[in-house]
C-alpha cells in the first residue's frame, strides 16, 4: 500500500505530494520543491529550500537526508542495490549537507552510507559513487562482501563521468573529469586537483589558497 501510494504522489501536484510525504512520517521543510521524481526510502528527511527536479528514483534506501538550498537535477538514480536480506546491518543511508548540487544523469548506489559535505557540486553527467563490492577471503574461493563509507568533503568539484568507489574525497579537492577515485585522500592544507585512472593529485593550488586570505 505505501509502495502504491508513492508511485502515485509521482504524478500528483505540488501541495498534495508534500501533504503525502508528511503523512507517512517524512520531515519536509518549507518550501521544497519536487517534480515528477519517486521517492521510497525508510526515512526522508527534505530540509527547507530543497529542490529535487524531474524523473529522479531514489529507493530502497534507510535513510535520505538533504540539508537546506541544495539542488537535485533530473535523470538521477540514488538507491542500494543489493539484497538487504542478506546484508541487514548495511546501512544505505544518503546524506548530502547544505548546497549540494547534483546535476542530472549521476548514480549514487548506497550500501554502506554515502556522505556529500557542504557547497559540493556534482558536475556534468554520468558520475558514479560506489560503496560495497566483493573480494575473496583470505585467497580462497569463498567470497565476502565488503562495505565501505563513501564521504566526499566540503567545496567539492567533481567532474563528468567520475566513478567514486569507497574512499574519500577531502574539502577544498577538485575531480577531474573521467577520473576512477579508488583509494582515499587526507586532508590537505591547499585545495588540490585529483584525477586519472587511478587518480592522484595532480596539482596543489597553493595560490588560490593565499588569495582567499
Amino acid at each position: 500500500m505505501r509502495k502504491i501510494l508513492l508511485l502515485i504522489a509521482v504524478i500528483l501536484p505540488l501541495p498534495i505530494k508534500l501533504f503525502v510525504y508528511k503523512f507517512i512520517g517524512w520531515s519536509i521543510g518549507k518550501n521544497v520543491k519536487i517534480g515528477f521524481s519517486y521517492i521510497n526510502c525508510e526515512h526522508c528527511i527534505l530540509k527547507d529550500n530543497v529542490t529535487i527536479g524531474n524523473f529522479n528514483i531514489i529507493r530502497r534506501l534507510t535513510l535520505f537526508q538533504i540539508g537546506g538550498g541544495p539542488c537535485i537535477k533530473n535523470f538521477n538514480q540514488f538507491f542500494f542495490s543489493g539484497n538487504k536480506d542478506e546484508s541487514p546491518s548495511w546501512s544505505g543511508k544518503i546524506i548530502l549537507e547544505e548546497k549540494v548540487n547534483i546535476m542530472s544523469h549521476h548514480f549514487i548506489d548506497a550500501g554502506g552510507s554515502v556522505n556529500v559535505g557542504k557547497n559540493t557540486t556534482i558536475a556534468g553527467r554520468d558520475s558514479h559513487i560506489w560503496n560495497h563490492g566483493i573480494s575473496y577471503i583470505n585467497g580462497s574461493t569463498k567470497k565476502e562482501k565488503l562495505r565501505y563509507e563513501v564521504n566526499v568533503g566540503r567545496n567539492v568539484y567533481v567532474g563528468a563521468r567520475v566513478s567514486i568507489l569507497g574512499c574519500s574525497v577531502p574539502d577544498q579537492a577538485m575531480v577531474g573529469a573521467g577520473s576512477v577515485v579508488n583509494k582515499s585522500f587526507p586532508p590537505e592544507e591547499y585545495p588540490i586537483l585529483i584525477a586519472g585512472n587511478p587518480a592522484i593529485v595532480k596539482k596543489r593550488y597553493e595560490l588560490l589558497n593565499n588569495l582567499d586570505k
